[in-house]
Parts: structure tokens; sequence; C-alpha cells
């Protein structure tokens, strides 16, 4: 997951950052068609930066925090002949 995703900011930000990721893929596209510049390496550039921005935000929004602290292994772990 992403660092910081267990914080109480993260899935908010995760919202916003989906949001606005998705808002921008838009006006881009309608920027560049405006200027007769939408071609299909534009839109799969387009494509392929959302999809690199959406799916870690996505897994930041699906994830339970009660089961990410009963998974979690501690830091460090004693040497079992350690008195």
């Amino acid at each position: 997951m992403l660092p910081g995703d267990h914080k109480p900011w993260a899935k908010p930000l995760a919202r916003s950052v989906i949001g606005g990721s998705i808002l921008a893929a838009i006006v881009g596209a309608w920027y560049l068609q405006n200027i007769g510049e939408l071609n299909i390496p534009e839109i799969t550039g387009i494509l392929l930066l959302l999809l690199t921005i959406i799916p870690p935000n996505v897994a930041v929004l699906r994830e339970n925090p009660e089961s990410a602290t009963k998974n979690s292994a501690p830091l460090k772990q004693p040497h079992p002949n350690t008195p």
C-alpha cells in the first residue's frame, strides 16, 4: 500500500486525488480536442496516466482499518531465546 494509508486523512485525500485526476483528464482531453491535437497517442497517454494514479488510491479507499491493524506484524520481534 501507499505510505501513510492508515492515517485519518488518507481516505479523503485518496478521494480528492481520484476526482482531481479524472477532472484533469477530462479538461486535458477537451483542451487537446479544441486545438486539434487529440490523437491516439494522446488518448493512450491520458489513459495510462489514469491507470497509474487511480488503482492505488482505490486500494486505500477499500482498505479496512481494523484488518490492517490485526494483520500487521510487529516491527521488531524478540529472539525466542532471550530471557
